[in-house]
């Protein structure tokens, strides 16, 4: 048994809002003025694997494992839940596989444009994170609204009613 072994695991997934005009569209979409524009799965060792339509720090677009700190923000909620071994490592492994996946451009498009414009194999970063957590059976599947069409805001919800601690908000200007 290794130290490893020991350590009882959590999933992570911080929830963001951006500093620009885009992330307040995204964040007031569904929710008003306390939203959020982005969510990130947070891997064991801090850094974030999440979907992004831009270059971020040089990494690119897509599904990525990202800094943190390079993470421009103005408010920030993280959860957590406890989970077993074979579930974080389930979890984590059907996040690693996605990478090097496209940004699910067209399903932004196609929030705006009240279409169905999604594209298989595709991520925004609500569909990456609920996609892995379906994957190990915290969240049913099917959802009533498929993980493509789900904003960041009600990411959120899912979560906590999946049983994840719902931190404190963090704010920074």
């Amino acid at each position: 048994m290794t130290d490893r072994d020991h350590i009882q695991p959590k999933i992570v997934i911080d929830f963001l809002l951006g500093t620009d005009w885009s992330s307040n569209l995204i964040a007031w979409w569904g929710q008003g003025p306390n939203g959020y524009s982005h969510c990130a799965s947070v891997l064991a060792d801090g850094r974030y694997l999440d979907a992004r339509v831009n270059v971020l720090a040089g990494v690119p677009a897509g599904v990525q494992i990202r800094r943190p700190e390079s993470e421009a923000w103005t408010k920030k909620r993280r959860c957590t839940l406890e989970v077993t071994r074979t579930e974080y490592d389930d979890w984590e492994g059907n996040l690693r596989a996605k990478i090097g996946d496209a940004y699910a451009t067209f399903d932004i498009l196609g929030f705006f444009l009240d279409r169905m414009l999604h594209k298989p194999g595709t991520y925004d970063c609500s569909a990456l994170a609920i996609n892995a957590l379906q994957h190990i059976g915290l969240v049913p599947f099917p959802l009533a609204i498929p993980a493509h069409q789900i904003t960041p805001n009600a990411a959120l919800l899912i979560v906590q009613t999946a049983g994840f601690k719902v931190g404190a908000i963090e704010c920074r200007r």
